[in-house]
């Protein structure tokens, strides 16, 4: 038996880190954190990333952008700046669904969506977390749930793509 693995399946762990956000997005407006969802968003949408970029048959060009978004997410991780770490990780999925919607321009909705939820929610967290503003709390995490969704939404496009072309 022999495993064969396509956009398809990388796209699949992108739903699979969406869904990953939406849980934490739920538990924190429920008003308790689960950090353990959110680290293994944050590892599935690299993993994602960079299996994209592996796929045969890709240029250079695209693996420089998936690796570009790579990079932001990793990024993130490296700075102690709060602002940074949230500025880098909002720009992840745009970069990602700009990528996307480049190669494909029925992917317009989504990428623009993506792009006005996640500036929202850097906005919001901002607001909340370094600006002391614990009043948007609930909307914060409303946003991120949000995002999150808009995320699946992108995710179940690509995959859908996938499935129709072959």
């Amino acid at each position: 038996m022999r495993l064969s693995l396509s956009k398809k399946t990388y796209y699949a762990l992108g739903m699979l880190a969406a869904g990953c956000y939406m849980a934490q997005a739920i538990a924190g407006i429920a008003g308790a954190g689960f950090a353990l969802l959110d680290n293994i968003a944050f590892i599935l949408t690299g993993l994602m990333l960079l299996f994209l970029a592996s796929v045969k048959g890709t240029t250079g060009p695209d693996k420089g952008a998936l690796f570009g978004c790579f990079f932001l997410l990793i990024g993130a991780m490296a700075f102690q700046a709060p602002l940074l770490q949230y500025i880098l990780l909002a720009l992840v999925w745009p970069c990602f669904a700009g990528y996307e919607k480049s190669r494909d321009k029925r992917l317009t909705p989504q990428f623009r969506a993506i792009c006005v939820l996640e500036a929202l929610w850097l906005a919001a967290l901002i607001l909340v977390n370094l600006g002391g503003v614990a009043a948007m709390g609930l909307p914060a995490n409303l946003l991120g749930f949000a995002c999150a969704i808009v995320r699946g939404w992108l995710m179940l496009s690509l995959y859908r793509r996938e499935r129709d072309e072959r």
